[in-house]
């Protein structure tokens, strides 16, 4: 990957957003979660009918604004990172990216057969739901449920896919049985998570026996493999802030380095790591990272405001003018050029890991 190519990728770039507005609300209690759950299931029976639950009901399908950016209103202050009509063209974005960056495959768990015979499936911080979506698409027997803050999902998804709005961490835990799911997915959001061991706790719990749990997340760090990238190089920078933030409001932003050790400590077994790297630009040799670069620096450059502003301001303090005087700087790295060529040739590694719970668990 340390080849640089001026061949123009296939990738034509991002959809162009929509505004988007809200009302400013607070919501979320400790014994939110199982209301949520039944009101999201459609079982009304057990939900008391009173001005409290349908304040709820209304609260966890609004949004705050701050700043000019949308945001989930339902354990507000919990997710750093907007739920914008911008943030979810850069989620579906991600989405693609990493599927072609996978090869066209949507996890390596070995679960195909399970899934293709009817399986349970949990993926954990669903997003817009794109995943959810995709593979309920091709395995029509199985159920899937995506669990996330914000209620972004499309209300149009296959007969086999439900959405629950819900905080993975929540203290009330999740309203599903134990040893309940073939597969549990997580992708894109171990760098939030607040409290790992309780999640690999969690998972492990409500995973069957034999049931098997995959990671799939990028290392946040401006990695290089050649001399092109020196210091001070803004986009490294801009990584190392944003991780030192993230630290300071409470999660480990580059806790998939952990994982593999964490989640044999939990119990899981049989467990894999797939590596691999994606540039930051179209500046690799082979066409399918060229293709893979130019969309992760379209993901970048239109989340550079909703990745700085709440991390920057509130962990670390900055200004608006400090934060949009260092992303000037950072847009500048990103798309530099010389001769036509990228000039910096950055990374992100790639990790998914995954594991088995043991069939002989008591």
């Amino acid at each position: 990957m340390d080849d640089r190519c001026s061949a123009a990728p296939c990738y034509e770039g991002p959809p162009t957003p929509s505004s988007t507005s809200g009302t400013a609300i607070a919501v979320g209690t400790s014994s939110d979660a199982a209301i949520i759950q039944s009101i999201e299931k459609g079982d009304l029976a057990n939900v008391e009918d009173s001005d409290d639950t349908h304040s709820l009901t209304d609260s966890i399908r609004q949004h705050i604004v701050d700043g000019g950016l949308r945001y989930h209103a339902y354990r507000a202050g919990k997710y750093c990172f907007p739920n914008d009509d911008n943030e979810q063209s850069r989620e579906n974005l991600k989405h693609t990216l990493t599927v072609h960056l996978c090869d066209g495959e949507y996890f390596f768990a070995p679960v195909h057969e399970a899934l293709e015979d009817g399986a349970m499936v949990l993926d954990l911080g669903t997003g817009t739901g794109q995943w959810c979506i995709d593979v309920a698409d091709r395995y029509p027997d199985s159920e899937l449920h995506g669990m996330d803050l914000s209620p972004i999902q499309p209300d149009w998804v296959p007969e086999n896919v439900q959405f629950l709005v819900d905080d993975i961490e929540h203290e009330a835990g999740w309203t599903y049985p134990e040893n309940h799911f073939d597969f549990i997915h997580m992708r894109h959001t171990l760098h939030s998570v607040q409290n790992r061991s309780e999640l690999w706790e969690r998972v492990y719990s409500h995973l069957k026996p034999g049931g098997w749990f995959e990671l799939q997340e990028f290392e946040y760090a401006a990695a290089c493999d050649d001399d092109s990238c020196p210091d001070p190089y803004p986009w490294r920078q801009f990584c190392d802030y944003l991780g030192e933030a993230m630290a300071k409001l409470g999660s480990d932003m580059n806790g998939i380095l952990s994982a593999e050790h964490e989640m044999r400590a939990a119990g899981l077994q049989k467990i894999h790591v797939k590596l691999s790297k994606c540039p930051v630009g179209p500046w690799a040799k082979k066409k399918k990272l060229q293709e893979c670069g130019h969309i992760l620096r379209d993901v970048v450059l239109m989340g550079l405001n909703g990745l700085a502003r709440r991390p920057f301001r509130d962990g670390l303090h900055w200004t608006p003018a400090q934060i949009e005087l260092h992303l000037v700087d950072v847009r500048k790295a990103i798309t530099a050029e010389h001769n036509g060529l990228l000039v910096h040739h950055a990374y992100f590694p790639f990790r998914a890991i995954y594991g088995r719970k043991p069939l002989d668990v008591a």
